[in-house]
């Protein structure tokens, strides 16, 4: 049985997909069944909170192999000690390609944080380290809309934007097949990207003719809590952007996946 926490989630839903597909046995972990209603009754539902472990024991008793994404160390902790409890050997969790980077930067402090206590846990571990999502692109709606107009932080920088479908195909292939154990993936697209170019691409598709008009960090942190961002990870998205922005991603992002 493999469970998935962050099931409904961006790429929690494209992995249960995906799992389904492959007719893998497969159980959810929400807090909302009404949201995993979308899956039909090819998946097991455990309903229960990352904040409370015995929700957590329980949705693992039975389960080999765990998808992991949280919001806090503190669910990370929860999550890893109802694994241990329940004999969950190998855990596949999402973080971030700063917490790869040397030094770490950026919002990758607190991914490498949790990723620590994954290698201190005894479990078996695959971190995946994604690249900005594709569908970052959503968040520019309004202002495309309003002004034909796409706003960040990042400059000229270029990354190597991933598409979520494919971070679940990674995810799918470590939780169901060995040789992925103890092992870090940096995930990226098929190219660099700078913001600019993403707006050639968004005005091919649109039809429309839409610029990319850079922002400060101030600007960009507010454009992160407007978006529901925890404030906590606000200044570590900021200074990623600012890295972007001055060519650190270029080096450290990629261009294919690893």
């Amino acid at each position: 049985m493999i469970l998935v926490i962050g099931a409904t989630g961006t790429i929690g839903t494209q992995l249960v997909y995906q799992l389904i597909e492959g007719s893998y046995p497969v159980r959810t972990f929400t807090r909302s069944p009404e949201k995993a209603a979308k899956f039909g009754h090819k998946v097991g539902v455990a309903i229960g909170d990352l904040d409370d472990i015995e929700t957590l024991a329980r949705a693992m008793r039975g389960v080999k192999r765990c998808f992991l994404i949280t919001g806090g160390t503190k669910q990370d902790q929860n999550a890893l000690e109802a694994a241990k409890k329940t004999g969950v050997e190998h855990v596949v969790k999402i973080s971030t390609q700063e917490a790869g980077w040397t030094p770490v930067q950026g919002h990758g402090h607190w991914h490498k944080e949790r990723e620590e206590l994954l290698r201190a846990s005894g479990l078996t571990w695959t971190f995946l380290r994604p690249c900005m999502y594709m569908n970052f692109a959503l968040s520019w709606v309004e202002s495309i809309r309003a002004e034909n107009a796409i706003y960040s932080g990042g400059g000229t920088g270029k990354l190597g934007a991933v598409d979520p479908r494919d971070v679940a195909a990674v995810a799918k292939a470590a939780l169901i097949m060995p040789g992925h154990e103890n092992t870090a993936y940096e995930l990226t697209g098929p190219e660099l990207l700078s913001f600019g170019d993403m707006a050639a691409i968004l005005s091919k598709v649109t039809g429309r003719q839409i610029r990319h008009i850079d922002i400060s960090d101030t600007e960009q942190g507010e454009f992160f809590s407007k978006m529901g961002v925890p404030e906590y990870t606000v200044d570590g998205l900021v200074e990623t952007f600012s890295l972007i922005r001055e060519g650190w991603a270029r080096e450290n992002f990629g261009a294919s996946f690893a």
